[in-house]
């Protein structure tokens, strides 16, 4: 279980979700070294689904078979991320 003050959860909020989503670990936020809130996963049946790392890396890899020997950049990996965490949750 990782522990963050306010300030350190403020600015690292989007990676923070990602990570709980991801890990399913929850996170403490802290205010003056004492425990204050919690992030956990909303659906923690959902975090690390077989089936959504499936969908995940046959997107992946239909993005490199349209252009062969490249992998996706930093910005389409994120879309395709985008788009797997929207289809979990919709």
């Amino acid at each position: 279980m990782r522990h963050l003050g306010v300030l350190e959860a403020k600015t690292e909020f989007s990676a923070i979700v990602a990570e709980v989503e991801r890990t399913g670990e929850e996170v403490v936020v802290t205010r003056y070294g004492k425990a204050a809130v919690r992030i956990v996963p909303a659906d923690p049946a959902r975090v690390g689904d077989p089936v959504a790392i499936r969908r995940l890396i046959d997107r992946v890899n239909a993005r490199r078979s349209e252009q062969p020997g490249a992998a996706p950049s930093p910005g389409e990996m994120d879309d395709l991320l985008d788009r797997d965490r929207d289809d979990r949750w919709s």
